[in-house]
């Protein structure tokens, strides 16, 4: 079936029938944290929308907002400023007139003082808002000076309370730390969380972001959004399922809500970079599907059950297209992949929230990407005699490369000692050697196109396989325009050694691996990293901030250490800060 049967099948029918619908919140850290904290705060989980499901809709948000605006008597006054902000900003949803500036702009500017241009009546809501990151400091070691200049709009509106839209162009300039430029290396020339770029400067790089899309409620209950921009499925700071760390992509999602239950279908079409097909000058795609199930169990446990597929080909005689078996948006991805030959890439995951009162969360996800039940049992026995619950091993093989997933586990603890807005993050994210890789399913030499990665990046996390990370973040906001923050990461990870396929790159093909089984844990050259972050953001009028961060980062890999200092001074309006810790 071609692309464009597809489009007209899921756009233009759905809409004769659509009804209201807005775009979505841009998916960025400072929105999952203060959604996050509220739900805490309410001791429950939402019913407007499940909050492990990213970017979240906006008029959810807002119907959220306002019902514990006006129910909960556990807010801050923080807490509060920030909600009639955010409704502010979301005006398309708010009956009433909106909050007037006192001194607009000349006349037609900055009317509302979230918004440089706004206009609404009863047929169309447009909002236009510049989009600027100015950022400057320097790197120890370094004379060069690193900067990030950033310049573009930000588009987004309704059409008769049915089609809502989004868009956001902007052109970038920056010169990054070294350790960025490395691995922008190992991606093939990827910056992280972009795509196409060139040369700019003395080591700089000039790139373009495009991001944009179109939504619509097909029924009451299903919603569909088209275009490019990114998702995030979990509940932590990390996402072993799929992250936001990787540039956009094109896709159509469609969600689906009733009851207690949030089931969301993803249908992606992803590239294959840096290779080429037929020699020419377009990259070859690759695809991904998911669905996700998220329901509440009860109003403080949230679970989701997540499977997806990857697939591609990758080699100089023929492309494969979108495979139709996996249009089907309910069925069971192993065995339709089971029924067409095994060739492609099946993950199954599953997560969990619980909100513990109204001060605490817990929550973690688990990622299956191949096991086998004799190798669990071969591990599960090597472990007891290694925790001397017997004294011998019945089995000699044990550690497969088979068995490839990750683990997370994490807590939010929100008002720390009873302080109104001091809020603690702790993360622990765990992955095998081999998760998220594949192989070449064509034999032609190539890496292979159904790893999990899009344009020579993860789509998880950062540091791709065999790895473990440990994150503590901690946030004081004392006001709605003050926000200081703490970031500590400790991050060990076994990398290849002297050419060896120990299973640390996701580009590689598995099955380059020296054996099958004793694939231990961090096993290959050890590169220990620690960073720790303290920034200060101030927020001078309603999406202008100004910022100040300085970073201590310390990595020893192969007995050479190397330790840094980074000191960032910046700008932001309308933007947010994309933070590169590896």
């Amino acid at each position: 079936m071609r692309i464009l049967q597809l489009f007209t099948l899921f756009f233009f029918l759905p809409l004769q029938f659509a009804i209201g619908q807005s775009s979505f919140l841009s998916s960025n850290p400072i929105s999952s944290d203060f959604f996050r904290r509220l739900e805490i705060k309410c001791g429950s989980t939402s019913s407007q929308f499940h909050s492990s499901l990213q970017p979240l809709e906006r008029k959810a948000a807002v119907d959220f907002l306002l019902q514990i605006d006006s129910a909960s008597n556990n807010l801050s006054r923080t807490d509060r400023l920030l909600i009639s902000l955010f409704l502010q900003a979301n005006g398309e949803w708010i009956t009433g007139k909106a909050d007037s500036s006192r001194r607009p702009l000349l006349r037609h500017f900055y009317k509302v003082p979230t918004d440089f241009f706004r206009y609404h009546d009863d047929e169309f809501f447009l909002v236009v808002n510049p989009v600027i990151h100015f950022e400057a400091g320097r790197e120890s070691g370094r004379e060069s000076w690193l900067y990030q200049n950033t310049r573009g709009a930000e588009i987004r509106g309704m059409i008769n309370r049915k089609v809502g839209f989004y868009s956001l162009i902007t052109d970038n300039q920056a010169r990054f730390p070294l350790y960025v430029n490395r691995q922008i290396g190992f991606q093939q020339g990827a910056i992280p969380g972009e795509g196409w770029n060139i040369p700019f400067g003395d080591g700089g790089y000039d790139y373009f972001t495009a991001r944009g899309y179109i939504a619509f409620q097909a029924t009451r209950n299903i919603g569909l959004q088209f275009g490019h921009d990114k998702n995030f499925i979990g509940y932590g700071h990390r996402s072993l399922l799929l992250s936001d760390y990787a540039n956009n992509y094109l896709f159509l999602k469609v969600n689906t809500r009733v009851w207690k239950l949030h089931y969301q279908n993803l249908f992606a079409r992803m590239v294959d970079y840096p290779q080429r097909s037929f020699g020419g000058r377009m990259y070859d795609a690759k695809y991904m599907v998911a669905h996700t199930l998220s329901a509440n169990i009860t109003k403080r446990l949230q679970i989701g059950l997540f499977e997806n597929v990857v697939f591609g080909r990758t080699d100089t005689l023929s492309r494969r297209g979108f495979d139709p078996h996996y249009l089907n948006p309910i069925i069971f991805y192993r065995a339709i992949e089971h029924h067409i030959g095994d060739p492609d890439k099946v993950a199954l995951g599953f997560m969990w929230r619980y909100i513990a009162g109204r001060s605490l969360a817990f929550h973690g996800q688990v990622y299956l990407d191949d096991f086998l039940l004799s190798d669990v049992r071969n591990d599960l026995d090597s472990l007891w005699v290694r925790l001397g619950l017997r004294k011998e091993r019945k089995y000699n093989q044990f550690a497969s490369f088979r068995n490839k997933f990750g683990l997370q586990l994490g807590l939010n603890y929100v008002d720390v000692a009873g302080i109104d807005n001091l809020d603690l993050l702790l993360e622990a994210n765990w992955v095998r050697p081999f998760t998220y890789s594949h192989y070449d399913t064509a034999g032609a030499g190539l890496p292979p196109a159904a790893s999990y990665t899009h344009y020579g990046q993860a789509l998880a996390h950062p540091l791709g396989a065999n790895f473990r990370e440990y994150i503590a973040m901690l946030q004081y906001q004392p006001h709605s325009n003050w926000l200081f923050k703490t970031t500590l990461i400790s991050a060990n990870q076994g990398m290849d050694a002297a050419g060896v396929n120990l299973g640390s790159n996701i580009y590689s093909d598995y099955t380059t691996r020296t054996r099958d089984y004793g694939h231990t844990f961090l096993q290959g050259d050890l590169r220990n990293s620690l960073i720790i972050q303290p920034e200060i953001s101030w927020q001078w009028r309603p999406g202008m901030w100004l910022d100040a961060r300085y970073m201590i980062r310390n990595q020893e890999y192969l007995q050479s250490p190397e330790n840094l200092t980074l000191f960032m001074l910046g700008l932001r309006i309308n933007a947010s800060r994309r933070d590169m810790w590896f």
